[in-house]
Formats: C-alpha cells, structure tokens, sequence
C-alpha cells in the first residue's frame, strides 16, 4: 500500500492538481485557473492532427504488429531442425535499446546512403538523394514500420506462450473432420488464442499511443508536424515552453482516454462472454 501510495496514487493526484494551475517557470509561483488548461486544449488548433496523427499511429502499428507477431508465432510453433535459433533472432527487435532502432532505422532511410530510400528512389517512388522522412505521408509510413519491427516480437512470444496450452486433440479431431490448415487456424488456434488477444490488445493499445521514443529519436514530430502525436505534444509544451500545468491536463486527458477506451473494450467482451 506504501508502494502504491507513493508511486502510483501520489503522482496521479499531483499530475491532476498541476493540470488545473498555471505556473510561472521563473519564479514557481501557482496560480488557480480552474478547466482553462482543458479548453485551451480542445480549441488547440493542433488538437484535431494531432488527434488524428495518434490514431493512425497507434491503429496502424497495432495492425501491424498483431499481424506479424501471430504469422511468427505460428511459424517458431513448429517444431523444425534450427527453430530455436530462429526464436532468439525474432526477438531481437525487442531487446535492443530504442536508440539503436531508431539509429537503425534513420541510417536505412537516409535520403543519400538509406538502402531503403536507394531502394525507393531507384523503382523511381522518390526522387534523387530524397528520403521517406521529407514526406508527411512517408515519414508516418515509415515510423509506423519501424514500430511494428520493434513491437511484433512482444506479440509473438505472447501467442507462442498460448499456442503451447493449445490441446493437440482438438487438431486431431479436426484432422479427422479432413479440415486443412487453414481451417484449423480459424475454428481451433484463433479461438484458443482469444483470452491473450484481449489482454494484449489493452497492453499493447497503451503501450503504442504512450510510446514517445521512437517517434522522436526519427523524425521528432515532422516534418511540418506530420508525426507529431500526443505524446510529442505533451513532451514539447512541457519541456519545450515550459508549460507545466498545460503539459499536465495534456497528459491526464490521454490518461482518462485510455482508462475510458480500455473500460469500454472489457465490458465489450464480457457482454460477447455471456452471450
């Protein structure tokens, strides 16, 4: 209880009680001003892009990442000469330091020596010595794969954890019944995998609308704000202007955004659950 009082309960309350001030960076001197920091985000001619940048951000790595990491989980699940070999790589992504991903990623997109904008520019998709990271639509396209190459990893050791409680009865039985692959991976492994897809689905939701490095160790928000998402906004108010009661009712309305998103998708399926 100490614990949570002192690392979870206090900063939550403090960020709450910063979000109604307006304070001086000078002199640290508070002043009350009520919802205004609230409003002035609503009527924030960036709220809708940005708004808009972190939805597809967030949905689109999302997509991405539960994609790829069931397709590799399906694949590490066989049981073939080398295969552990094949895991430990797969989860590299993961385990590296952000940085190194975003250095990574930056070297590869470079607009003069990027082997993927050498790539682009030679199917002619781009233009001389230009990179994805100039363009508002690539720059997003871009940090979105770079996303999913660093998040798949976490999805694919998840549902491989899952794919080893899966009974192998019930792929005889559906053997039996002459279902081929594909069938039995919609009527037997994708319900079998349906309880970790709920719970990844609230972690990995969380975790990619906070997630603040990769997007800015990359592009930093641009170009012309194009990558900018809320925690970019909430990092450049606070740190940037210094706008520490602003920064803070930023940063407990997307908290209370995805407490309310992540209430409403448990109580959608505990209604799916009793029917």
């Amino acid at each position: 209880m100490a614990f949570l009082v002192a690392f979870v309960a206090y900063p939550v309350v403090d960020a709450i009680r910063l979000s109604l001030l307006e304070i001086d960076f000078v002199s640290g001197a508070e002043r009350f001003v009520g919802a205004k920091n609230y409003v002035e985000i609503v009527q924030s001619p960036k709220f809708v892009p940005i708004l808009v940048n972190t939805l597809v951000w967030s949905v689109g790595s999302l997509i991405g990442q539960f994609a790829l990491g069931l397709a590799a989980a399906v694949c590490i699940n066989q049981d073939l000469p080398g295969m552990r070999l094949v895991r430990s790589i797969l989860l590299v992504p993961y385990v590296v330091p952000v940085i190194t991903v975003a250095l990574f990623w930056r070297w590869m997109l470079d607009g003069t020596y990027g082997i993927v904008s050498y790539a682009l520019q030679s199917a002619t998709l781009l233009e001389v010595n230009q990179s994805p990271l100039a363009l508002p639509n690539g720059a997003m396209a871009s940090v979105i794969i770079a996303n999913i190459w660093r998040g798949f990893s976490f999805v694919m050791i998840s549902y491989w954890a899952a794919l080893q409680n899966v009974p192998h009865d019930q792929y005889e039985a559906a053997r039996v019944d002459g279902a081929n692959f594909w069938q039995e991976f919609r009527y037997v492994t994708l319900p079998n995998l349906a309880e970790v897809t709920r719970t990844l689905i609230v972690l990995r939701v969380i975790w990619t609308v906070t997630y603040f490095d990769l997007v800015w160790l990359i592009t930093k928000g641009g170009p012309g704000g194009t990558t900018e998402h809320w925690p970019i906004w909430i990092y450049q108010e606070t740190m940037g202007f210094f706008r520490f009661g602003y920064g803070a009712a930023l940063a407990t309305t997307l908290a209370a955004g995805l407490m309310l998103a992540a209430l409403l998708y448990v109580q959608a399926t505990r209604r799916r659950r009793s029917r």
